[in-house]
């Protein structure tokens, strides 16, 4: 098959991104040929070998005007290149098959005013390129990674189940819990200066308000000053930290916190780690979270991260659907007060993470493209 994979932008810490190359990589050990069309290519790596990643310029003032021209963009180019299947990572029309990386916007934007989702050039954009996927009368395959999406995008746009097609958790396989476990985790810590008998909290994840890193400051600066002065802070993400930085020096708790920014080292992060906090107000599935359970780290995040049911398997903590920063930040001090139950979370996580199959994604996802063009 030749197989034309769109994204907006490609920079190697985002986990939509991630699937996108190991997906990519799956196909082409198939025998496949890839093409990847962006408009930006932002990694000192180079693509693995018989991957083409074709760059798109294009120019706007907003997001939406770039992703329109974009769009555009890819649909000239896939028209003379005569591509078998485009496999879209973003929401826009023309394509066969989406990954759904993200949740419903129409049920996300419903919180806003109607005025404002129909009048303003943003919400009627992507609003357009989501029903261009999801309306009955569409014929595009989508590949979803949490229960919860499927039920939202049937409730807003009615469309048929069959067109549906649910992929397992796929993180790298890399990412497993070493022998010398305890040796990085004591070498990774020396070198944030955490000493013995102090907590390293973890949060990782690009777009630090969606992730709930503000939450994060706000439930360390309410911990009991026993708990807080002995409590680190590691925040690893690909985003601007200054509005962070300028809150916990407002919450007095900037010698507590880390800023990381992007980062190679996630997995030797996650064993350093006593507890990965991830309270998100939106995330379709959280990658991580799966990464923190099959390195043996206990995890606390909320109830609308697609994955807090693997959380809740793993013997870790989900905060309920309306959040409330009191009761997470009660949640943190309970288990930080006791070492057993740290301890007993951690024997839980390294259970679940021995026992179960967290890297399969990938293939399953090219599976459901080979279906589609033998359809």
């Amino acid at each position: 098959m030749k197989l034309l994979f769109p994204i907006f932008r490609y920079f190697p810490h985002g986990g939509l991104q991630r699937d996108m190359l190991r997906i990519a990589e799956a196909a082409l050990r198939r025998g496949h040929s890839v093409t990847i069309c962006t408009m930006a290519w932002q990694s000192e790596a180079k693509p693995p070998v018989g991957l083409e990643v074709k760059i798109l310029k294009v120019s706007g003032l907003s997001n939406h005007s770039r992703a329109g021209r974009f769009v555009a963009k890819v649909h000239e180019f896939a028209a003379t290149a005569k591509f078998d299947l485009i496999v879209g990572f973003n929401r826009m029309p023309g394509l066969d098959i989406y990954f759904a990386a993200d949740n419903c916007f129409a049920k996300s934007s419903a919180r806003h005013p109607a005025w404002m989702r129909k009048v303003l050039p943003r919400y009627r954009t992507f609003l357009e390129y989501e029903r261009a996927i999801f309306a009955p009368e569409s014929k595009v395959r989508i590949l979803y990674l949490a229960p919860r999406q499927k039920r939202d995008f049937i409730e807003i746009y009615g469309t048929q189940e069959e067109r549906f097609t649910l992929l397992p958790p796929g993180i790298s396989p890399d990412c497993r819990r070493e022998q010398n476990h305890a040796e990085i985790r004591e070498a990774k810590r020396a070198e944030f200066g955490v000493s013995q008998g102090e907590f390293l909290l973890l949060e990782v994840g690009s777009g630090y308000r969606t992730k709930g890193v503000d939450r994060t400051l706000l439930a360390l600066s309410m911990l009991p000053e026993n708990l807080q002065k002995k409590t680190k802070l590691f925040i690893a993400g690909r985003e601007k930290s200054r509005k962070f930085e300028k809150l916990a020096l407002k919450l007095g708790i900037s010698n507590n916190v880390i800023f990381g920014g992007g980062r190679d080292d996630v997995n030797e992060l996650l064993l350093a780690a006593d507890l990965v906090v991830h309270p998100a107000r939106n995330e379709a599935a959280g990658n991580v979270l799966i990464e923190a359970i099959a390195m043996g780290t206990p995890v606390i995040c909320t109830a609308n991260c697609g994955f807090s049911d693997y959380v809740e398997k793993s013997g870790g903590v989900v905060l309920p659907d309306m959040f409330d920063q009191s009761a997470f930040a009660a949640s943190l001090e309970v288990i930080l007060a006791d070492p057993s139950k740290l301890a007993q979370m951690r024997t839980n996580a390294v259970s679940c993470g021995n026992n179960a199959d967290f890297y399969r994604r990938a293939d399953v996802a090219v599976d459901a493209i080979e279906e589609v063009c033998h359809g």
